[in-house]
């Protein structure tokens, strides 16, 4: 059986991986190799000259400890764009200081300066810069506000690891950076993330917070060594007579998948790998998949290249064919979403709708968060008609051909702007 077009089933595993987490299972001494974290701190910092790295157990981890080391309390103003997920406001929270939400611009998925300006209070500590998709956020903009204010520029690289900016990675403008190896981001190891800073002393303080906790325990690892091999069996079962969806969700009660957002979590809570270091079982993982993030990249690359080439509608937010991003989702904006989607399924393929509100999960308590809805208009309009087409590396040319045959069928003025 062959893979489906999947978008956010465990995209970036393949064989080896399934095969590693297989050995690491059996072999659980590997499970204490701290070793293998400076190996994969190491590696990543050679993508981002000049700069050393923290490694964390999610990107809400390193948003939290990032935060914590600029003294960001309670009483303080971080400003973050809507159209988001809460993994990004919820640190903001859990220091005691309040997120803030500036809007879209038009036609956008990045924030908005002028909005940023609108939202600046004399509580203002932070700014947090997200690369929606690895698309490179207004940089300079943000960075001039940021200093006419003397606030501090946090890049959100969570969809933008390989992505470049004039030359330079994503992550090294700003005063820190955050990376996530989750589940759906350009690597996974299922859990896990990092902090980018060029400050050796910050890096210092950064290593410090990370000795004070402790590793997580042996279940939960084995839970997320589960993930890669589990969703091996899914994903090419999912349409065979509903098998793989079966599975899913008996795999999800039973307790071996984890799930991204805990219900704890979208009322605003703390989940319980917050405490946890980043485990060396995953660090393996990791390094497996940033063996292959060239080839990754260039795959993306390659596949969103054709989506700006081939698709019969426009674009908005994403640029054009001169300028390509190795997105981690192609971003499209359709007025009859929810039936493409639905069709789409029906056709077994399996698009996205990051973000279908402008704080996700939708099911998230706002009030816990601080979003008022109504309050960025922008990011509310786009979220109703957002969707997502893969770029995961293991999709074929033949898939690609498919999904672009797909969305052209709807092309006509009513469905598209």
């Amino acid at each position: 059986m062959s893979r489906p077009i999947a978008i956010s089933l465990s995209p970036n595993v393949s064989s080896d991986d399934v095969r590693l987490a297989w050995y690491l299972l059996l072999v659980q001494s590997t499970w204490k190799d701290h070793g293998v974290l400076q190996r994969a701190a190491e590696n990543i910092a050679g993508r981002f000259p000049n700069h050393f790295v923290t490694l964390t157990s999610s990107g809400r981890q390193a948003i939290f400890d990032l935060l914590r080391s600029y003294n960001i309390k309670k009483g303080d103003e971080v400003i973050l764009q809507a159209f988001t997920c809460i993994a990004v406001p919820e640190p903001v929270i859990w220091t005691g200081a309040t997120p803030v939400y500036a809007d879209v611009s038009p036609g956008s998925y990045a924030i908005n300066p002028e909005d940023i300006r609108k939202k600046i209070t004399p509580n203002t500590k932070a700014i947090i810069l997200q690369h929606t998709f690895g698309i490179p956020g207004p940089i300079e903009e943000v960075l001039a506000i940021a200093k006419e204010h003397n606030l501090v520029v946090i890049e959100d690289c969570a969809h933008a690891l390989g992505s470049t900016y004039k030359g330079k990675p994503l992550g090294t403008f700003g005063d820190a950076a955050i990376l996530s190896f989750g589940r759906d981001k350009c690597i996974s190891s299922v859990f896990g993330g990092a902090v980018i800073t060029k400050d050796k002393n910050k890096a210092h303080q950064l290593q410090a917070m990370q000795n004070t906790r402790r590793l997580p325990p042996s279940s939960w690892v084995l839970q997320q060594l589960l993930h890669p091999i589990l969703f091996s069996l899914v994903l090419p079962s999912y349409f065979v007579l509903g098998i793989g969806k079966v599975l899913l969700v008996a795999f999800q009660k039973l307790g071996l998948l984890s799930w991204a957002v805990s219900y704890e979590e979208r009322q605003g809570g703390k989940p319980v790998h917050i405490e946890y270091t980043y485990s060396p079982a995953l660090a393996m993982l990791l390094l497996e998949q940033l063996k292959k993030l060239d080839d990754i990249t260039e795959r993306r690359l390659t596949i969103s290249a054709r989506y700006l080439k081939e698709l019969r509608i426009p674009t908005p937010g994403v640029g054009n064919s001169d300028i390509v991003h190795p997105y981690l989702r192609f971003p499209l904006q359709m007025a009859n979403r929810d039936e493409l989607l639905m069709q789409a399924r029906e056709k077994h393929m399996l698009l996205g709708d990051w973000y279908d509100a402008a704080l996700v999960p939708s099911a998230s308590n706002f009030w816990a968060f601080r979003y008022i809805p109504g309050s960025c208009p922008n990011a509310e309009v786009v979220s109703k008609r957002i969707i997502n087409l893969p770029t995961y590396p293991a999709l074929t040319d033949t898939q690609v051909t498919n999904i672009i045959e797909y969305i052209n069928s709807y092309v006509d003025p009513g469905n598209h702007e």
